[in-house]
This record gives structure tokens, C-alpha cells and sequence, in this order.
């Protein structure tokens, strides 16, 4: 596991040997891969890249080149399949000097080119120098799990693992995106392609990059199956445990200690249960606890852990460590992220790191096996949408909107609005709306007039994510007469999972110098449950029908019967009174009038409707919170954010967990 950058000059003149900017790249991202680095200067080209060793501690120092030294790379992720790869090139004529996946890569382009993607299962992003053809190449996972960020500036191609990589070659730029603004305004991230800095581009999950005779070209080498299959229940539950089992079997290789995140949920529950069976020794698990009970899952955790046998740790999240834990994570992000549940996965990540070098975690099994009650609440806003408009809209809604607020998590005020919010907008854009924070329709007054006249036009939620073929979704749906289940859960692995959840497990791990393995998103498992019939997965207000009666046969009763409860913290009330300081520091009017993006009163009136509890505004509040924060971080010249661990008692992340296992 590793970071990687480099840069390439377009009009194909040599780099300077003695160029400084590499190195600078390289540093940015030490956090990325702490044991080691590497760097190449060939021709045009620069790349560099820091290791986290993972597998072949001794001998798998990147770059790493081909036998005749044409053709090098630099890696960023595990390739799970590699022993089996490495065979076959050996058997193909291929030498290696090492036992890395790293140099496996390198041997399949030699004998693929570009199809060499088809045959690797794995998390990577990398870059690949080919001298004989004065080409780069670069490409990213299927799923996305890891990270390729790139701009074109001054005639260079830069690229990295983070977008603090590229901001340390002087030739690039800061300058804010507005249309990405708007993005991550309504869906509470930004979607790749985009990032919140002009100019600066995602590479879109399995894509790759070609860089030749000065032109860029993108492409997809994977789209996810659109066939049914035809299965009984029965064997789909005896498949799905062979392909997660192998899955977790392949992310288990390590040449350092493993563990795994352990929520109390369904997906972890299930990994810690199967990856115990493929260890002798006892496996450490990790939670953090909350000590609002409505957020609470630790004693589902400690249930599991108890059952199942490991080595199992708790950390309490409290405010004082969530302002630590906030302050310390934000100097690793260079894009606000609005889910609030990176705060407690940054602890967990570091907490971790105390033990382990590798995680498995469940992210994923909500969207390929149907985990969210939002798919069933799509079927029954077709039902709700039937009720005649005067009696819907004129007493229904109007009784949910004067229910009382709720700061709990997940109440049912919370829910119903949340609900109504959205009901009768088209099925995908009324998933991206119930996901989201502030509506298209909120920020027509949110923005101010400038900032909203140099945006692209924006007629609904759908149009915010320009990469989504909406096409494509219905051939998918109503090619193999699936519901409106599938479509929603097509939509969300392109989308919240890829851009929301896996962005938020990368940098929260990678921050901790973590390496996060994500058993559920092996590619022959994700096209597996893309081909399952929904009524496996949904039914009612069932989910996850299929991994659950997989799940009873490893796991206690009531973890498998519980409903989703989620990984959230309870922002509704800490913005009132242990965030209060940053809102008042970041959402005050002296602040907004200065950065001259929002209108004051449409931000007043959010603050006043959720201080006064008309409204629970946590969302919209909170995306703007974050927002704020990376504002002042990049463009603010004020520079009056209070330094780390100001606010906290001036204890860092790593005191608190030391206090923990102390006690």
C-alpha cells in the first residue's frame, strides 16, 4: 500500500535530473507509505511513490521495472490475485526479481498492454512509464477503492494519490470550482470526475489514461454485469459464501499483522466470523462506542467479538475527542467530505494502526446486497405518490412537518421529512436527495448571484452527476424486469459508495498509514450480486435477504435480525453546544461576507431554524460546516483557523487512545 505521484512533460522534453519538485510530491504524501520511497526521473516522465510494506517487506521497493528496464512502474494498492499472475508470467517466459504483486503488473503489461487490467483482481491505482513506446500509462480499480487525482498545467501532466501531491509541483494552481460546489452543496461530496479545484480532475473508477505524443485519452475497461442470473435461493446463498470467502481468504495475505473493523453490522459481523476460520491465531477486532446510546453499537460488537472469539477493542467517541480527532484528520483532506462518519473512522483507523498494519472492513455489502431502507422506501413513495394531491400534500405532509424535532439518531421525525422531502421527485434523483444535504431549489437562494451565474445549468439532482448513464440504469433495469430496488443500488455503487464511502475509508486509513481491504468489492463478487434477482436481496421491508440467511448460520440471532443502525455520530446536537465554536468561527456573518460565496440570511436562517429546534437542519449545517473548513484551509489568506489541538486541552489524537487502553 502505497501513494504515488509524478508528472510528465507534454511536449516531450527531458525533466531536469536535478528538479527539486519530485521530492516535494513525494513528502507531501508521506503519510501514505511512512517505511520508504522511490522515485524514477526517465525522459519526460517523473515519477515517485511511497511504500507502506505490506507484502515482500524485503525486496518489493517501488519503481520496479521490466527485465530490460523499458518499462517501470510506480503502485498504489494490493493486486490479491498476484501468486497466481506471477505463475503465469513466469510460465510465459517472464523473470522477476522480487516477490511483489507490484512486479507482477509490470510482466502482465509487457504480455496484455492495456488488457493486462482484465486480468488483475485488486485495489490499485498506478502509473506505468513505457520507454519504448514514450507512453504513460495509468489506471485505476474497478470500484474505485483507491484514489488517482490529474491536471494538466504549464504543458506538464501531474498527477498523485492526493491532491496535495499535485499542489507541491509550483506549476500547479489553486483556484475553486464552483460547479463542483454546487455538486458537493446537494450530494455531500464531490463526484468524480471533478474536484473542488479547476483544472484538477478524478480519474473515473475503472478507467484507465493514455498519455502519447503529447495527447490524453480516458477510457472504461470494466462495466459492471447487466445479465440476471438465474439462481435458486439456495444457490445463491451457497455462492455468495464461496466468493466472500475466497475474497476475504485473497485480502488476509499480508507479510504484516491484520485485523478487522468490527461495527456490530451485519457486513463486519459476517467478515470477522468467515476470516477467523482462515487464522490460528486469535484475530483482533476494533469498534468505537459512543456514549449516546441512540448511536451506540459497541455492545452489538462486544456480542459478535464474544461469539466469535477475537482479541476485541473499544475506543468511546466523546466530544472532546471528536473536536481532537476533527482538528488532526483536517490536515490530511484536501476536499471536504460532508459524511460525518470519518471522524470516528480516523479514530478507529489510528487506534488500529496501534496493533495492526491491515484492516478488512465491510464497506459495500449495503449496496450490492440492498442494506439501506431507502430501497424499500422508493416502493412505497410510488404508493404515497397515488394518495390524492389535496389530501397528501394538504394534511399528511403538513402533520409529518409539525411533528417535534428529534436530535436521535435516525428518529422517526428525522425519517418521515426526510421522506417527504424527496417523494415525489423521479426515483434517481430522489435517492440523491434523500442522500444529500441542501437541494437545488435551497440553493438558488444560498448562493450568491455571482457565484450562481458561473455555474453550469442544473434542472435536477441527476444532472449533478453528468458521468452517470441514466440509460444504461434502465437497460439494467428493465432489460431483466427488475424494480425499482436494482436501479437505485446500480445508481448508489456509482455513486455514494464510490465517491462518498471509499474516498471516506481511503483517507481516513491511509491518514493513519492503515491499510483498509475491502473483502465485499472483489470484482467476481460484485458482478455476482449485480446478477442475483433482487427478491434475493429485497422484499417487504426486508434487506440483505440472501447475506442475512448466510449470516445465521455464523453469527448470534439478534445481530442478524437488528436493523441497519449506521456509523454516524450525533452531529444534531453537537453543532448546538461542543461544535459550537467552529460554527461560530466558520458560519458567522464577518466570515461568510469576507469569502463572499453565500448570503448571509439564507445561512442565518438555517442556524436560527435548527438553534431554535423548528428545524433539524444537521445536514445542511454540517455540509457547510465542512465546506467552511477546507475554505479556510486553501483560500482564506486571513488565516485565522485555530491550530491543532487548540480547542481540545491540547492533547492529540494519540494521548486519548493511550488514556483508553491505559484505563
Amino acid at each position: 500500500m502505497c501513494g504515488i505521484v509524478g508528472y510528465l512533460n507534454l511536449d516531450n522534453s527531458a525533466v531536469e535530473p536535478r528538479e527539486p519538485y519530485l521530492d516535494e510530491m513525494i513528502k507531501s504524501i508521506h503519510h501514505r507509505g511512512p517505511d520508504e520511497t522511490g522515485r524514477i526521473i526517465v525522459g519526460p516522465a517523473a515519477l515517485g511513490m511511497t511504500r507502506l510494506s505490506i507484502i515482500d517487506l524485503k525486496t518489493g521497493q517501488q519503481p520496479i521495472f521490466n527485465e530490460d528496464k523499458s518499462i517501470c512502474i510506480v503502485f498504489n494498492g494490493e493486486i490479491y490475485n498476484f501468486q497466481e499472475l506471477r505463475d503465469r508470467m513466469i510460465e510465459a517466459g517472464h523473470r522477476f526479481r522480487t516477490n511483489s504483486d507490484t512486479e507482477a503488473i509490470v510482466h502482465l503489461y509487457e504480455e496484455y498492454g492495456i488488457d493486462c487490467l482484465k486480468h488483475m483482481e485488486g485495489m490499485f491505482a498506478f502509473a506505468i512509464w513505457d520507454k519504448n513506446k514514450d507512453r504513460l500509462f495509468i489506471a485505476r480499480d474497478r470500484m474505485g477503492e483507491k484514489p488517482l487525482h490529474w491536471g494538466v498545467f504549464n504543458n506538464k501532466l501531474i498527477f498523485g494519490s492526493e491532491l496535495k501531491g499535485i499542489f507541491a509541483h509550483p506549476a500547479s494552481s489553486k483556484e475553486l470550482n464552483t460547479d463542483a460546489m454546487r455538486q458537493y452543496l446537494s450530494l455531500e461530496y464531490v463526484p468524480a470526475p471533478n474536484t473542488l479545484f479547476k483544472g484538477i480532475h478524478k480519474l473515473l473508477p475503472a478507467h484507465y489514461m493514455l498519455v502519447e505524443a503529447g495527447g490524453i485519452k480516458t477510457a472504461p475497461y470494466w462495466r459492471p454485469s447487466d445479465k440476471a442470473g438465474k439462481y435458486t435461493e439456495g444457490e445463491a446463498k451457497e455462492k455468495l459464501l464461496e466468493l466472500l470467502d475466497e475474497s476475504i481468504r485473497l485480502r488476509m495475505i499480508s507479510d504484516v499483522p491484520l485485523g478487522v473493523f468490527l461495527s456490530g453490522g451485519i457486513d463486519s459481523s459476517l467478515i470477522t466470523a468467515l476470516a477467523s476460520r482462515h487464522v490460528s491465531h486469535t484475530l483482533k477486532t476494533f469498534s468505537i462506542g459512543f456514549a449516546d446510546r441512540s448511536f451506540d453499537e459497541s455492545d452489538h460488537a462486544r456480542t459478535v467479538a464474544e461469539a466469535i472469539g477475537t482479541d476485541h477493542s473499544v475506543l468511546r467517541f466523546d466530544p472532546e475527542i471528536a473536536c481532537a480527532t476533527m482538528q488532526e484528520l483536517w490536515q490530511y483532506l484536501d476536499e471536504p467530505i460532508a459524511d460525518a462518519s470519518i471522524v470516528p473512522t480516523f479514530l478507529l483507523s489510528r487506534m488500529t494502526k496501534k496493533s495492526v498494519t491491515v484492516a478488512l472492513s465491510g464497506e459495500g455489502g449495503d449496496e450490492l446486497f440492498g442494506g439501506y431502507p431507502t430501497y424499500y422506501a422508493h416502493r412505497l413513495a410510488t404508493y404515497w405518490n397515488m394518495i390524492p394531491t389535496p389530501l397528501r400534500k394538504g394534511v399528511f405532509e403538513r402533520l409529518i412537518e409539525s411533528l417535534p424535532v428529534s436530535h436521535n439518531n435516525l428518529s422517526f421525525d428525522y425519517k418521515a421529512k426526510r421522506f417527504i422531502s424527496g417523494s415525489a421527485m423521479p426515483d434517481l434523483a430522489r435517492q440523491l436527495r434523500w442522500m444529500g444535504a441542501l437541494p437545488l431549489s435551497y440553493q438558488s437562494s444560498l448562493l450568491r448571484k455571482d457565484i450562481l451565474e458561473s455555474t453550469q445549468p442544473v434542472h435536477s439532482e441527476l444532472d449533478l452527476i453528468p458521468h452517470i448513464d441514466q440509460n444504461e440504469i434502465d437497460r439494467f433495469a428493465n432489460g431483466t424486469a427488475r424494480d425499482i430496488a436494482d436501479r437505485i443500488m446500480r445508481l448508489d455503487q456509482q455513486t455514494y459508495l464510490a465517491d462518498d464511502l471509499l474516498v471516506k475509508s481511503d483517507r481516513s486509513t491511509m491518514a493513519a498509514s492503515l491499510e483498509a481491504r475491502l473483502p465485499f468489492l472483489a470484482f467476481p463478487l460484485v458482478e455476482f450480486a449485480q446478477e442475483m434477482p433482487v427478491q434475493y436481496k429485497v422484499k417487504g421491508k426486508g434487506t440483505k435477504l440472501v447475506l442475512r440467511s448466510l449470516a445465521e448460520d455464523y453469527l448470534p440471532a439478534d445481530i442478524v435480525r437488528r436493523p441497519k443502525k449506521g456509523f454516524g455520530i450525533p452531529v444534531a446536537k453537537w453543532l448546538k453546544s461542543d461544535f459550537k465554536h467552529y460554527v461560530d468561527h466558520l458560519l458567522c456573518e464577518d466570515f461568510i461576507e469576507r469569502q463572499a460565496l453565500f448570503n448571509w440570511s439564507s445561512v442565518q436562517a438555517l442556524l436560527n431554524e435548527h438553534n431554535q429546534n423548528r428545524v433539524d437542519r444537521r445536514k445542511e449545517l454540517w455540509t457547510l460546516l465542512m465546506f467552511q473548513w477546507w475554505w479556510a484551509k486553501f483560500f482564506d489568506t486571513a488565516g485565522d483557523i485555530e491550530s491543532p489541538m487548540e480547542i481540545s486541552g491540547h492533547k492529540s489524537v494519540d494521548d486519548y487512545i493511550l488514556e483508553a487502553a491505559g484505563r
